[in-house]
């Protein structure tokens, strides 16, 4: 009996549950090794001179073009914290923070499958077993697919094809000219949100959070280009539905510093003395170092002009964080740094929880490459102060770091 029909109905689909991937099996044979050899370019000196097209000038020039990266202006040319709206509003249209997939070619032959069922088999050989009868092959450059099981499946071709690749954790696209079906673990998604640089960097943020980095936004039309697998194409689906139905970004516009004292020991006691311990609302403890939440402050400066009483302060990085609500994110400090040294290898990661009463549960770690420094659980509202003290600079003898964190807050409102 022919497994194909020409499409005459649409009928019922059942898939079963995926079991286990299989492990690529590689090619056997022997390993041959190449003696070295030396390559001469004509008209230049060897390599080792690093002359000509090798020349050191090259290699710093192509680190430098490495090095590049378009966001910096975005996220480090901010106004000073007292001229910035601790709310803000951006209004988003009916197609923004949606997620459209860009990387098929041409519609399946219309077949209706009649009963076809396997045991234990490989998708991809699932699926040519199923094509088999259209004429049609199924190529891809990955290997190891996960093995399904499948009973008495009906349904037009194309809705079979999209359950069994589902349920694969896989896409595909089919080229009709060719007759070829390509199965693929990543697919081309672009994903429309408003042509704001806040909102488009919150997004960037969170996804990274969520440890998807093939993104690449057009930040004069809003649209992300982004590589996904499946697991990471429902983190961003997750993720927009999120932040429609919150309607919130969380900011936290972030300065650090580099503090140092002479050859007396600093006292953060006096600086707050001098602050007004009146003004500092908690104190939260880190494995080193202390977080300090304040209220507004009327002179944005204060806590500053109190350090800088006590302490030679130096500028190092100003840029801004923004999350979604109940979404990580993480600065790099260095991104916007003002000089090279450890504070190029620091981040802070920032993951907020709105309550219902407006208040805001933070939790802010900060982290370097050689692992987690601090952890820091504070409750605060929009337009609270938050700074970082005592954490060590680890570069330069009596030099701390300080970090200060003013939360504010974008709404976005629909119906452009």
């Amino acid at each position: 009996m022919k497994r194909f029909t020409y499409f005459l109905a649409l009928t019922a689909l059942f898939i079963p549950t995926v079991l286990t991937a299989q492990s690529p099996v590689l090619p056997k044979g022997n390993t041959i090794i190449l003696p070295a050899q030396e390559i001469i370019v004509p008209g230049s000196e060897p390599i080792n001179n690093f002359s000509g097209v090798f020349s050191v000038n090259n290699f710093e020039q192509k680190r430098s073009v490495d090095l590049l990266n378009i966001e910096t202006p975005f996220r480090c040319q901010t106004e000073p914290l007292n001229n910035q709206k601790v709310i803000s509003s951006v209004r988003y249209g009916a197609k923004d923070f949606k997620l459209t997939y860009i990387d098929s070619l041409d519609t399946l032959p219309r077949y209706e499958v009649n009963g076809y069922s396997f045991d234990n088999t490989a998708l991809d050989e699932a699926l040519q077993n199923l094509v088999d009868e259209a004429g049609i092959e199924v190529f891809s450059e990955d290997e190891g697919f996960a093995s399904l099981n499948a009973k008495d499946i009906y349904g037009e071709l194309s809705i079979v094809v999209d359950e069994l690749t589902k349920a694969g954790e896989v896409y595909y696209k089919y080229d009709a000219a060719r007759k070829h079906l390509h199965l693929m673990r990543t697919a081309k998604f672009e994903a429309q949100l408003p042509a704001n640089r806040y909102v488009i960097l919150g997004v960037l943020d969170a996804l990274r959070g969520a440890g998807i980095e093939n993104v690449n936004p057009n930040w004069n039309t809003g649209v992300i280009t982004l590589n996904l697998r499946r697991d990471e194409e429902k983190r961003v689906r997750d993720l927009f539905k999120q932040i429609l139905s919150n309607g919130q970004l969380i900011v936290t516009d972030t300065e650090i510093f580099a503090v140092s004292f002479g050859s007396t020991m600093g006292n953060w006691g006096d600086v707050l003395h001098t602050f007004g311990a009146d003004k500092i609302y908690t104190s939260n403890n880190g494995l080193m170092g202390k977080l300090l939440s304040m209220g507004h402050q009327t002179n944005p400066n204060a806590l500053m002009e109190s350090v800088q009483k006590y302490y030679q302060v130096q500028p190092i990085s100003h840029g801004v964080a923004i999350v979604p609500n109940n979404w990580k994110m993480r600065f790099d400090i260095g991104k916007c740094a003002t000089n090279a040294y450890m504070q190029d290898q620091l981040s802070l990661l920032i993951y907020p929880h709105t309550r219902q009463n407006g208040t805001i549960d933070m939790q802010i770690t900060l982290d370097s490459k050689k692992g987690e420094m601090a952890t820091f659980q504070v409750n605060a509202t929009i337009d609270n102060e938050l700074a970082i003290i005592g954490i060590p600079d680890g570069t330069q003898q009596n030099t701390e770091l300080l970090a200060v964190m003013k939360l504010k807050l974008i709404r976005l409102i629909g119906g452009k």
